[in-house]
């Protein structure tokens, strides 16, 4: 019942809170004028997807009439073939298919004010190409798709798509993409929670010091130029870790195969052993490293498309843990006993894993979305029979759907879920569900729920209070981040979750059982990507928390 009234007070606040807004919103707004072949500025905003740029108020793509006399356009250095473009940006081979009447043809493309970026890194990003024939109804939408899929790359600020009339007359339009590029140097200080979320740390662990990870990483965005990354990091305080690596979206010719290479070595003084009561249990020895683990990961990236990825990784990983949580606390850490073991636990285990994902991302903004819809789907294979030290079979599914009602409301709704082909008792770390990484219920932020399998739903709603832009001016030396987009939004969700964990004793009541929760929040999002939220959460216990909230994504 205490849920059921607060979703109802919810619904009435949202109608009501949409009205008002109403009466003061306007929908997105396209004005084209021509006056004796002169043509004029045309400004499309569109609402639904403002937070794509990080670094600018709203979302605007500008048309602008060029004269072709008084601005010198650059042509790019090396441009792919249009059919060779239009196949792998999703949009281009549906424009390049529409009927020649009513429709306009893209001649020529010239970029302008990227200093690092490649050309073809561009092109690769574009849904149409050079050659493309569109619909002149679906033009500000094929622009409006390439400027969102551009700045969803991280490597620009800002950017203007403007088109005209080529000498070749009406109907023959050349297109120039004015961009600025962002800082791709960024030497950041670490200071992470060893824990699950903010409030478990604050609450459960009185926001000790001791629990906190500090140190610095150093990522090279663009680090050649063709939107690849080099990593460097070191961390010490809870865990001490090391860690590196190397990422290339763009491998062969075609540019539709990367590959992603990472190395790390971390380890620690305390570890989670068992959950009991649907809490976390920890072994802590000041004096020696509890537990280490190795990890190699070798990645290919197959993507055609713009916005389909297919992912296969390779990788290897070698843990080991402190012979008393591996002879005492949970002999089954590593999973069942071996019984040449004589009822004690392996301390250690080493496997091979290879894992297929499949990827199809058309959120327009990643972190934060207002629009479009996400999919991703896996299947993973632990221990390969090199080793025999582990085997296990995991498939998994998340569906993200976005709905924008009206310039200031949004709802979504989602899914996600895994299922253990291999039924057997896994290690006690791949036995995770519900609690862990984006697989939190709202509500439960203070429990964990282990288990083989694993069903998530989700339903939210967002409301746009107000949004600005913070000009930090002189105080702010670079020019990336002397803007500050700053949106408040008003957000309630509804979810609902269960784990099934065959293999958990009694002591967990929230295993095996539908797990009901709703959240009403204030989010704060700057740049677009980086979120904090201030909740007030309710559980089926009847459990009620103000809780706080931080996605920073640095």
């Amino acid at each position: 019942m205490p849920l059921l009234g607060l979703m109802k007070c919810m619904f009435v606040i949202l109608v009501m809170l949409n009205c008002l807004g109403d009466a003061r919103a306007t929908m997105s707004s396209v004005a084209l004028m021509a006056d004796n072949r002169k043509l004029e500025t045309l400004h499309l905003a569109t609402s639904t997807m403002d937070n794509v740029d990080k670094h600018e108020p709203y979302y605007t793509v500008l048309f602008a009439g060029l004269n072709q006399q008084g601005n010198r356009r650059r042509q790019p250095r090396s441009e792919p073939a249009a059919e060779d473009r239009l196949l792998r940006g999703g949009s281009g081979s549906r424009a390049a298919n529409t009927p020649t009447s009513d429709t306009v043809t893209i001649v020529d493309i010239f970029l302008k004010g990227h200093k690092r970026t490649r050309d073809g890194v561009v092109f690769r990003e574009m849904t149409f190409g050079k050659g493309a024939r569109i619909a002149e109804s679906k033009l500000e939408e094929e622009i409006a798709l390439t400027y969102a899929a551009l700045m969803n790359t991280g490597l620009f600020i800002s950017m203007d798509i403007t088109y005209s009339d080529s000498l070749l007359g009406p109907g023959q339009l050349q297109v120039l993409i004015s961009m600025r590029e962002t800082w791709y140097i960024y030497p950041v200080p670490v200071f992470s929670l060893a824990d699950r979320n903010f409030n478990v740390w604050w609450r459960d662990e009185n926001h000790s010091l001791d629990r906190v990870n500090i140190g610095g990483k150093l990522s090279y965005y663009n680090f050649t130029g063709r939107r690849d990354r080099f990593k460097i990091g070191y961390t010490t305080g809870y865990t001490r870790k090391y860690e590196v690596g190397y990422r290339l979206p763009y491998l062969n010719k075609a540019e539709n195969i990367g590959v992603d290479l990472n190395y790390s070595f971390s380890q620690r003084r305390e570890q989670n052993y068992q959950t009991i009561a649907n809490q976390q249990v920890f072994y802590q020895n000041p004096d020696q490293f509890v537990f280490k683990d190795t990890r190699f990961d070798l990645s290919f990236n197959y993507r055609k498309r713009l916005y389909v990825t297919h992912t296969l990784r390779a990788a290897y990983r070698s843990t080991s843990i402190a012979d008393t949580i591996a002879n005492v606390l949970n002999p089954e850490f590593f999973g069942e006993l071996d019984p040449e073991l004589f009822g004690s636990g392996r301390n250690s285990q080493k496997f091979y894993q290879l894992e297929y994902n499949y990827t199809n991302d058309r959120r327009d903004v990643r972190n934060y979305p207002w629009k479009g819809h996400y999919l991703e789907a896996s299947l993973a294979k632990d221990g390969l029979g090199i080793t025999g030290e582990r085997n296990g079979l995991t498939v998994g599914l998340t569906l993200q759907k976005f709905w924008p009602l009206s310039e200031n409301l949004s709802i979504n709704v989602g899914i996600a879920g895994k299922y253990s082909l291999i039924r057997t008792r896994q290690p006690f770390l791949e036995n995770r569900a519900i609690g862990f990484g984006n697989n939190g219920l709202a509500g439960y932020q203070f429990y964990v729920v282990d288990g083989l399998d694993m069903a998530i739903w989700r339903f939210g709603i967002r409301r746009q209070l107000f949004k600005t832009n913070l000009d930090l001016g002189k105080f702010v030396f670079i020019d990336a981040f002397r803007y500050i987009p700053v949106r408040v939004l008003l957000a309630f969700q509804f979810n609902q979750g269960i784990a099934n964990a065959p293999f958990i004793g009694e002591g967990n009541e929230l295993n095996n059982t539908l797990l009901t929760g709703a959240s009403l929040g204030l989010d704060v999002v700057l740049f677009y990507d980086m979120v904090g939220s201030l909740q007030y959460n309710l559980n089926h216990l009847g459990e009620g928390n103000i809780l706080l909230a931080f996605d920073l994504n640095f």
